[in-house]
């Protein structure tokens, strides 16, 4: 059992791994070694915390002070170290353009628009780009169909692509909307929203469609 109960505590490690990349993309790096320091204290007293479990008199009241000192300075750093974020929006990416009202208003005057609201911390969304979006077929069929493709980064919850999501009902990511192209300056049309488990039978009947 004590081996078991090591053995568990790797996919936590992993877990604080990928919480820590994601708050990479978020935060400052003033405020990503605020979280690294954090990580280090809490590490500590909860050693600290276990090597004192049955001490007794001034040495356990010592680790306790101590114990409670350390968490109470890694709560503080999150508050005092700044950690402003990256504007939203303003994320370049490779394989799309960023998406704003305007720039999806510009490109359905020249054809259908594909829009992927996404987060870097959405793990569907990530399967979604790596296995379906990456996919051949869907490439191709974009491709045929003369579809641009526009990125909603949300990983900072930025206001203009929440009063999108919460246009479709949506309080959260993944969102898809495949838009055909406005006719004579219309904008009218609205948008095929695809399912958030994607397959590329789902996309490629979308592009069918258009």
């Amino acid at each position: 059992m004590r081996r078991l109960e090591q053995l568990l505590a790797l996919p936590l490690y992993a877990s604080v791994a990928w919480l820590v990349w994601v708050l990479n993309q978020q935060t400052s790096r003033a405020g990503l070694a605020a979280c690294l320091v954090g990580l280090v204290i809490v590490a500590v007293v909860a050693w600290l915390h276990e090597a004192t479990r049955h001490a007794t008199g001034a040495r356990r009241l010592t680790a306790r002070a101590i114990t409670v000192a350390g968490v109470l300075v890694a709560i503080a750093l999150t508050l005092v170290v700044p950690n402003a974020l990256p504007p939203s929006g303003a994320v370049a990416h490779a394989d799309a353009e960023s998406y704003s009202p305007a720039r999806l208003a510009v490109l359905r005057a020249r054809g259908p628009v594909f829009v992927n609201v996404t987060a870097a911390w959405c793990i569907t969304c990530l399967l979604n780009e790596r296995v379906v979006l990456r996919a051949p077929s869907v490439t191709d069929g974009f491709a045929r169909k003369g579809v641009v493709t526009l990125k909603a980064d949300w990983t900072n919850r930025a206001p203009e692509i929440s009063r999108m999501l919460a246009s479709f009902d949506r309080s959260g990511v993944p969102l898809y909307l495949l838009y055909p192209r406005s006719q004579n300056g219309s904008v009218a049309g609205g948008p095929s929203v695809l399912p958030q488990i994607l397959t590329e039978r789902a996309v490629l009947d979308s592009l069918d469609r258009l």
